[in-house]
């Protein structure tokens, strides 16, 4: 007796849970979770069904897990997460938390109870892990300056949008804009007055658009707005509302407000666009068209905009690339 004690105290030292379960889902031992202080509770498990402890569907779910464990005969790795919304008193995070994520590692024992075949859980808390790899997803997504979505994250969007309308029809338009005579701002208040201005703008035209729509910094002063089932036609009415949006409403300073303008280029999703690189660059070729024939407006892409019509257009990528490396520069010198 004084050894089954001594392994029960070692046992129930592992930091992490461990449960032997029946394949009807009882639970018919109960081991270790130190680091989540909640062993006692653990221990009244015993002798009780999934049912008995977890609502009905997430009771389902882990039964499944044991079902599908015992039929493979291998180990099975699973991710669940418990929520205090969803498990109110029954929640087993600390105070204060709204959830908590598990790693559950289930083996197939070559033992019985109650002459049903059972599995050993080992219940891992990877609650730290997950918000770590979230907030890590998160700055990887978003733009450090403006906190809208950064240039990697809207050409993954607009590459989606793409699929979406092979697939199903979902039409959209994108919409390329960036500030007129930027530079003139940055050369005359500084860079971190531009930052500012920057910001400011990229809050109005968030404000402006729908839920469903999204918006990403390029690079610079140099936005993208992916406007969802939007046609050319609804989408000029959208890129008007912005431009004199941001035309009638100057970014506030200290001492001085900073009266601007944008110029917008417009691109709507056609049949035959495969790659986002495409459409985007149909956006830029209509945004420069804008700013060389007087700035402060909205023009629609056209055939008539490539280079043959006046206007010397370059690949997308190989000009955006060019602007932050002269961007660069400009600070290094500063």
């Amino acid at each position: 007796m004084k050894d089954i004690n001594q392994l029960d105290i070692l046992l129930d030292a592992l930091s992490e849970h461990v449960f032997v379960l029946s394949e009807s889902g009882q639970y018919i031992n109960v081991f270790g979770g130190s680091e989540n202080g909640r062993i006692e509770d653990s221990k009244a498990h015993i002798g009780k069904m999934l049912d008995d402890v977890f609502p009905e569907k997430m009771a389902s779910l882990f039964l499944s897990y044991i079902t599908q464990t015992l039929k493979a005969q291998q180990i099975q790795k699973v991710i669940y997460v418990f929520t205090k919304e969803e498990l109110g008193d029954r929640y087993p995070g600390p105070p204060g938390t709204k959830e908590t994520w598990f790693e559950g590692i289930i083996k197939p024992l070559p033992l019985t109870a109650n002459n049903e075949r059972t599995v050993l859980w080992t219940a891992k808390n990877i609650t730290e892990q997950r918000n770590l790899e979230q907030r890590l997803k998160t700055l990887s997504e978003i733009d450090e300056l403006t906190h809208i979505a950064n240039r990697r994250t809207i050409v993954e969007w607009v590459t989606s949008a793409i699929k979406e309308f092979k697939e199903f029809g979902r039409t959209f338009t994108l919409l390329m804009f960036d500030i007129d005579k930027f530079k003139r701002i940055n050369d005359t208040l500084g860079h971190p007055m531009g930052d500012r201005v920057i910001r400011y703008v990229a809050n109005v035209a968030r404000n402006e658009l729908r839920a469903r729509d999204c918006i990403g910094r390029l690079g610079g002063d140099e936005f993208l707005v992916l406007l969802r089932d939007t046609d050319i036609v609804n989408a000029m009415a959208v890129s008007e509302k912005l431009r004199r949006r941001i035309e009638e409403n100057p970014c506030p300073m200290v001492d001085y407000d900073v009266t601007m303008t944008i110029s917008i280029g417009m691109a709507e999703v056609k049949i035959d666009d495969n790659k986002a690189i495409a459409l985007i660059s149909r956006a830029d070729k209509a945004l420069y068209y804008a700013k060389n024939h007087g700035r402060n407006k909205t023009c629609c892409y056209s055939a008539e905009m490539e280079e043959g019509e006046g206007i010397k257009s370059q690949r997308w990528i190989t000009r955006s690339r060019a602007r932050r490396e002269r961007k660069e520069r400009s600070r290094i010198k500063l």
